[in-house]
């Protein structure tokens, strides 16, 4: 998903949420939350390392900073580096905090919109899949392996995450038309 699209879509999320977001051109980030924070605002493609460079800048100045991916924009190791990152956030008293994009089934102008308040909330929607999907039987577990080991080969963490939005759509997700 490119830039601007995540753009347009942010800024429909924070005004169906009646939250006023002025969009900012140029270095810094990519909108303020009017007596809120920031928000920088990535594409699915983007340069990790400075990202996480940007989000401390950002940090040091403002008390809240969120950062918005497309839900392919992100991997396990970046969930985990995000995490760290967040914990180091904590300890100079800001807050981080993720929105994560996923495009709806429903049209291309259709996209899912998920906040999750700490990066533990999204290792954990990550990981819902393992938790007994797999397809072992616990109290007769060698006839049904080789099925728990296929489904185990098609697990990609990043597409469960997906889903996992897609399919929850209830209070906590929003759904918006750009």
């Amino acid at each position: 998903m490119k830039e601007e699209t995540m753009r347009k879509v942010m800024i429909g999320y924070f005004k169906s949420k009646s939250i006023e977001v002025i969009p900012q051109r140029g270095a810094g980030p990519d909108l303020h939350m009017k007596g809120k924070g920031v928000v920088e605002v990535k594409g699915s493609k983007y340069d990790f390392a400075k990202m996480l460079r940007q989000l401390t800048d950002y940090a040091m100045k403002h008390s809240e900073v969120a950062l918005a991916l497309p839900y392919d924009g992100l991997t396990f190791e970046r969930v985990s580096q995000l995490m760290m990152l967040s914990f180091l956030i904590d300890e100079i008293d800001s807050k981080f905090t993720l929105y994560v994009v996923a495009s709806a089934p429903e049209g291309d102008n259709f996209f899912y919109v998920q906040h999750f308040k700490t990066m533990v909330d999204v290792k954990l929607k990550m990981e819902a899949y393992i938790q007994g999907m797999w397809g072992l039987d616990p109290k007769n577990p060698t006839p049904t392996i080789k099925v728990a080991v296929e489904n185990l080969i098609k697990y990609s963490p990043i597409e469960v995450l997906k889903n996992e939005i897609c399919r929850d759509y209830d209070h906590t997700i929003s759904k918006i038309q750009i």
